[in-house]
């Protein structure tokens, strides 16, 4: 495309075409309540992948939305978009609780968010713990039935989770402060799984079965994740020693992992307390776990990289992603006892599940392998395509076929989808400082061919247009952001605005400016 008819593209494109983003994403059968308010807040993208386009609106409209239930309680949602599978009115404040938190948040439903958010923490212990469910009769449970109590460091984490991405979809300071003490309370019950040396415990981070008793390779990783996040929270909120405290935390946890868990050019899956490390299943989700949260030295992680990259036996049946590699390695003695258990299915998360391919994803994106993060979103929409956009929650070990397991329209899949596609493809990042940087990772092949996308970043809208050479869109929020656009990789920008005189700066790699609260801003720039 030559620059006079990208510029013609851009002009009559830029600021109405953008609209036919949200009308796409009105495409497809709603069901459930609140089809109006659904289309009013959620996003829209039109790219040359048709299949994509479909799969981010169904994912959106008829799995995370159809999960709200305000009938409930405003800001209830299942984590089964029919609002029956495992349990009518039960609430999973761990992992569920932030899959499905992060993806309302992209789609624009911050309220019900901050909504659940405030149900969840009335159950929290004053040792800072979190239930692992909250049935419909207002009953947490708090010890898990799998001998060896796994997924106990998992609501620490979660509450981690959705508390930074609150804070940074909102930026609301008095909600900071007001929930700080509930922060730290969760960081606290983390720290109390900690050994001295720096090892988290807690068995199966978000696995029962293998239960990896006692100290997960995942946990480590997430954990880190966590105290960082926490660290940033209360940084802002002004409470400098507890920063501290939490940032000290996670670089001890990260000290040990690379002294305890990286063995022979991998990483070890669980620490068991009389087995020792184990690390005899092939490749594991714990390897995906350490490159996204980039728990290794670089010249050990670009060794784990070039040996997970490709390796196709994390995909059962073709569906991403699984725990592990040589699934058929595992040993009775990693499992529950079928004598005590006889009708539970004992290797049940020897499987592919949506969790793990958040964590492949996230990996690839700090990568910056594209074509990857594309393969996968393609292998789920394939998978859940003959069922109406419907997933269960694991895929069994298969090298032929997808063999699925558990209930109907469990709404990890979808969930993990919209994240995935907001975050990492897109490339949006809103930050504790204010700052939303907008990085696309997208092929060539796309800025081509010309794409569309209407997104959401809290009560914020971000529409953007990209053409051959050339990025256009705007930005509004109720609240004010600094805006820091990136060229695609290996590009720099050339020219172009985002209006505002000297509130704009439009350097090699980065075009900065800095928006007031209520403030429309239009932006054009061109990159070679």
């Amino acid at each position: 495309m030559n620059r006079s008819t990208r510029r013609g593209f851009l002009q009559t494109s830029a600021y109405t075409a953008l609209g036919s983003a949200l009308a796409l994403s009105h495409q497809g059968k709603a069901h459930g309540q609140e089809t109006t308010k659904r289309r009013e807040s959620m996003s829209g993208i039109k790219t040359p992948q048709e299949w994509l386009n479909t799969v981010y609106t169904r994912s959106a409209e008829d799995n995370v939305l159809a999960a709200l239930n305000p009938d409930i309680f405003f800001g209830y949602f299942s984590v089964c978009a029919d609002g029956q599978g495992f349990g009518f009115g039960n609430t999973y404040p761990s992992l569920d609780g932030h899959q499905l938190t992060h993806a309302l948040l992209w789609l624009g439903r911050f309220e019900e968010a901050l909504a659940n958010w405030d149900y969840v923490k009335r159950w929290q212990k004053p040792n800072g713990q979190l239930p692992i469910m909250i049935d419909s009769a207002g009953k947490g449970l708090y010890v898990h039935w799998v001998p060896g109590d796994p997924l106990r460091a998992l609501g620490a984490t979660t509450l981690a989770h959705n508390a930074h991405a609150l804070y940074t979809h909102t930026l609301d300071e008095s909600w900071l402060a007001r929930n700080l003490e509930c922060i730290h309370l969760s960081a606290s019950h983390l720290e109390s799984l900690l050994t001295p040396e720096g090892r988290v415990g807690g068995a199966g981070y978000y696995v029962e079965v293998p239960t990896r008793i006692e100290w997960d390779g995942v946990t480590q990783c997430y954990a880190v994740d966590a105290f960082r996040k926490t660290a940033e929270l209360c940084a802002k909120a002004g409470d400098q020693p507890k920063s501290a405290h939490w940032a000290e935390l996670a670089e001890r946890v990260q000290s040990n992992f690379r002294r305890e868990f990286w063995r022979e050019g991998h990483c070890v899956e669980y620490i068991h307390p009389e087995k020792g490390p184990i690390d005899r299943h092939g490749m594991t989700d714990v390897d995906w776990a350490a490159i996204a949260v980039g728990m290794l030295p670089k010249n050990q992680e670009d060794l784990l990289w070039e040996k997970v990259r490709d390796d196709k036996g994390f995909r059962y049946g073709g569906m991403p992603t699984s725990i592990s590699t040589a699934p058929e390695t595992y040993e009775d003695w990693e499992f529950i006892p079928a004598d005590q258990f006889p009708h539970f299915d004992h290797r049940h998360d020897l499987a592919a599940m949506g969790r793990v391919w958040y964590l492949e994803a996230w990996a690839r994106a700090r990568r910056g392998d594209v074509e990857g993060l594309l393969d996968g979103l393609q292998a789920v929409e394939r998978a859940g395509r003959p069922n109406g956009y419907s997933w269960q929650e694991r895929y069994f070990p298969s090298a032929e076929s997808i063999k699925p397991g558990g209930p109907m329209t469990y709404c990890e899949y979808p969930a993990n989808l919209v994240r995935i596609t907001n975050q990492f493809l897109f490339g949006l990042d809103p930050q504790v400082d204010g700052t939303l940087r907008v990085a696309p990772r997208l092929p060539e092949s796309w800025w081509e061919a010309g794409w569309t996308a209407a997104l959401r970043v809290g009560a914020g809208s971000l529409t953007l247009l990209g053409a051959e050479g050339a990025l256009a869109g705007t930005w509004e929020d109720k609240v004010a952001r600094k805006l820091v656009l990136a060229p695609p990789t290996g590009k720099t920008w050339k020219e172009g605005g985002l209006g505002g005189g000297d509130k704009a700066v439009v350097e090699p790699l980065l075009a900065v400016r800095e928006v007031k609260a209520g403030e429309r801003v239009e932006f054009e720039l061109t990159f070679g």
